[in-house]
């Protein structure tokens, strides 16, 4: 059987990419972005200056970018995926992944990491399925990055805004503003959601 043929972006392109990404509002979002995940999958609480046990937002980022410049690194398939920012958000997810597991289970030392909350499973295919169907109608409705960062911690899992505030560094009023924005776009998504037979 012929096996089906993706078409690979060549270092240069991924260079370009790169290049062409990273403007200051995406590193910015990325920062969010990582400071959400940290909390939503290990609940940890990230220290805008000391990091998590030298872990930095900076180096994951970094080290992101790296991995899809090495020789035997990370792949970019441009028709399957070609909004490379997207493809860098999924290389992102799993440096902080997989750099964190191979570190708390090196230590064995979890400060209640994990225990505390019983929803944090790596194992959430159905949680993952239907937060991207949520997350594709909000982009559909033309959400800013903002409210599809904040779509997740804020509405799903209902973060306070003073929590998130301190997080994320957005100030009150534009928590609120934010959050009216998307009580707008909820009853969109619930169509949505019913169509694809997902019940809450």
């Amino acid at each position: 059987m012929e096996l089906e043929y993706k078409k690979v972006a060549t270092f240069e392109e991924k260079s370009q990419a790169i290049q062409e990404v990273f403007t200051p509002e995406f590193n910015t979002h990325l920062y969010k972005y990582a400071i959400i995940r940290l909390k939503r999958f290990f609940n940890i609480k990230y220290d805008l200056e000391k990091g998590f046990r030298g872990f930095m937002i900076e180096d994951f980022i970094a080290e992101t970018i790296e991995s899809f410049l090495r020789p035997d690194g990370r792949n970019w398939y441009t028709e399957t995926y070609p909004d490379f920012k997207k493809q860098f958000i999924s290389g992102l997810d799993s440096v902080i992944f997989n750099t964190l597991k191979v570190e708390l289970e090196k230590t064995k030392d979890t400060f209640e990491i994990l225990d505390s909350d019983p929803d944090n499973s790596f194992d959430d295919s159905d949680y993952n399925v239907l937060l991207s169907a949520c997350l594709d109608e909000l982009k559909a409705l033309n959400a800013t990055d903002d409210e599809l960062l904040l779509f997740e911690p804020y509405i799903i899992n209902g973060m306070k805004r003073e929590d998130l505030s301190k997080l994320l560094g957005i100030s009150i009023e534009e928590l609120t503003n934010i959050k009216k924005r998307l009580d707008r776009k909820l009853p969109k998504i619930g169509e949505k959601l019913k169509m694809l037979n997902y019940e809450k």
